[in-house]
């Protein structure tokens, strides 16, 4: 289901004194002293969540620069305990200069830190092994509501192959054209797990759960929300950004944000839209026989193509969708 490619057992890589070892998403690297302070501290911890975000990414950001090379992860911490022993925050491969005409939007994690001895553990949300962490953590570092919020599985959606519980990213009742059909977050990758809507207009969360930013920048960002059935979703190339902290609680319909061209991950866009994708976990979801917001999508022979039906109706890329709400 995910673009992601495998990550081997076990992962060696020299960054200063730095050794990997990989098994799913959770990286555990040496820093220079047990306990490092400041700066160093800091260093430690950017140096550690950005070659795990490479090691677990890479593979597929690769395949979607077409290049042997990767930019570097830009890691965003949002919180640590007073101690310095736990971070928590965002960590994304940007799209580079070189690809700023690939459509789509950039590889983002959210991640959980512990500074174990001379280690660093760091580990992505959606894996077994942030979900363990999530459980330890502190209130400084990840609130009650966040930590049952992580502590869940990833949606099955095996069991959920049709309903998503989600709605459209606008206001229900209101009718949005349909920009792109189902495609891959990077445009031909697969799965096909996300759709552009254009129009202008307020960019709305597709359901309840918590939200989070990364890439933060000139006003814009990219939005992920955690949903409470296990389901993600994210948003791109949005302007005017809701104020909202990370970790705030959102209902089905609060704002995030305005349709635009913003691309503070690099990219491309051609006319202001919102590039919105289905996520379990950290795996993205093909979009291909899901409900949401009362229609079922369907992918076509490419990209972009596919269409949308609702009881017998078919609104192909270029017509307007009614978002239905939940469904």
């Amino acid at each position: 289901m995910s673009p992601i490619s495998k990550v081997p057992q076990a992962v060696l890589v020299s960054v200063t004194s730095l050794a990997l070892t990989l098994g799913a998403a959770t990286a555990v690297v040496a820093s220079a002293d047990p306990r490092p302070a400041g700066d160093s501290l800091d260093a430690s911890l950017d140096s550690s969540v950005a070659a795990a975000m490479t090691a677990e990414r890479g593979g597929a950001a690769q395949a979607y620069f077409q290049s042997d090379s990767v930019p570097r992860p830009l890691v965003e911490p949002k919180r640590s305990d007073a101690a310095g022993e736990w971070a928590f925050g965002t960590a994304v491969i940007p799209i580079p200069g070189d690809a700023r005409q690939k459509h789509g939007s950039p590889e983002a994690g959210i991640f959980l830190a512990r500074l174990d001895g001379r280690t660093w553990q760091v580990a992505f949300d959606g894996s077994p092994e942030f979900r363990a962490l999530a459980a330890k953590a502190p209130e400084s570092v990840l609130s009650a509501d966040e930590r049952n919020l992580f502590t869940q599985s990833p949606a099955d959606s095996a069991a959920a192959a049709t309903a998503t519980g989600l709605a459209l990213p606008w206001s229900q009742g209101s009718i949005w054209p349909m920009g792109g059909g189902p495609h891959g977050y990077s445009g031909s990758t697969r799965p096909f797990s996300s759709l552009d809507f254009g129009g202008s207009g307020s960019v709305r969360s597709a359901g309840p759960g918590k939200v989070y930013k990364s890439c933060v920048k000139n006003g814009s960002a990219l939005v992920t929300v955690v949903h409470n059935n296990g389901y993600r979703t994210s948003y791109y190339h949005m302007t005017n950004l809701t104020n909202l902290a990370d970790g705030a609680s959102v209902d089905t319909g609060t704002y995030l944000g305005a349709t635009g061209t913003a691309l503070p991950c690099g990219g491309s866009a051609n006319g202001a839209h919102v590039h919105f994708s289905l996520l379990s976990g950290t795996s993205y979801v093909s979009v291909h026989g899901k409900t949401i917001g009362g229609w079922t999508f369907y992918e076509g022979s490419q990209a972009y193509r596919g269409y949308a039906e609702r009881n017998g109706t078919k609104v192909y890329p270029g017509g307007r969708l009614t978002n239905y709400g939940v469904s």
